[in-house]
């Protein structure tokens, strides 16, 4: 059994170095200049690897996106009982959007992990059915756990109840979306501001300690 645990090992020490590898390709040259060659050579692994792992380029894209978003929404979307976790939420994400962007930068700005920019990875899904089906999967995934945080707010009489917890969650992902192509193109983001309309948007006015 422990044989069987260490080449499971193994086998996820590969995987996670070739989508590593693939991060650090995209974020230099963007999503189609890489060959597989390149991603697995920086891996240190060969093609055949490659194909122990993954179907095709697509496949590997969609592990490779998986990595970003999933990574930036565990950072951003507060979990756990307190009724103030929507609060949190939208705090965190004013967080990352609150680096200046200044000027458009070669690469531009990015505030998803890896360094891959957000319209990369929407450009490679509209060319690629599979990517764009899971891009779609990985956010409807998001906004209903942003809507359990809505309900959980309700619940405790923080956030308001005449409003659909599951329609708080699609507005606050895909608001999210765009800020994150502000910040990519250099548009002024008043983080803290956007912060303050959104928790006031949401809170129950008649509790006077609301977010």
């Amino acid at each position: 059994m422990s044989s069987t645990r260490g080449r499971n090992a193994t086998k996820e020490e590969t995987r996670a170095a070739l989508i590593e590898a693939g991060l650090a390709e995209f974020a230099e040259r963007g999503l189609d200049t890489p060959s597989l060659d390149a991603i697995c050579a920086r891996a240190g692994y060969t093609r055949g690897a490659f194909y122990v792992h993954f179907a095709d380029r697509d496949d590997f894209m969609v592990a490779v996106m998986e990595r970003v978003l999933g990574t930036f929404l565990d950072a951003v979307i507060a979990t756990g009982d307190s009724a103030h976790d929507l609060e949190e939420t939208v705090t965190r994400f004013a967080h990352v959007v609150a680096a200046p962007a200044g000027p458009v930068a070669t690469p531009p700005v990015t505030p998803l992990p890896g360094g891959v920019p957000l319209h990369r990875l929407l450009d490679a899904c509209a060319r690629s059915t599979t990517i764009r089906e899971r891009l779609v999967s990985l956010l409807g995934q998001a906004a209903m756990r942003v809507a359990e945080t809505a309900k959980t707010g309700q619940a405790a009489g923080v956030v308001r109840r005449d409003i659909d917890a599951e329609q708080v969650g699609m507005l606050l992902v895909t608001a999210a979306l765009g800020l994150m192509t502000a910040v990519e193109i250099g548009m002024p983001i008043d983080a803290a501001a956007l912060r303050s309309v959104a928790l006031r948007l949401m809170a129950d006015i008649r509790y006077p300690n609301s977010p």
